[in-house]
């Protein structure tokens, strides 16, 4: 694997982190007002590291092996 392979398996767990925890959040929001705050931003939070891992693996993209 290439470093910037590694770099964008990375970032998708991370957004598969962040958004199981918006997930979680979000399914309990009406029991606590304090964790719903974490829900609110997770979509602008995903689009963000989404882009960044797309920009980051287009740069880096290469067909040699």
């Amino acid at each position: 694997m290439r470093k910037s392979e590694i770099v964008v398996l990375i970032l998708a767990v991370i957004v598969f982190v962040i958004g199981l925890v918006g997930h979680l959040a979000g399914a309990s929001y009406a029991n606590s007002d304090y964790f719903g705050y974490f829900a609110a931003p997770v979509p602008f939070v995903l689009a963000l590291i989404s882009f960044i891992a797309f920009k980051y693996a287009a740069a880096h993209d290469s067909d040699e092996h």
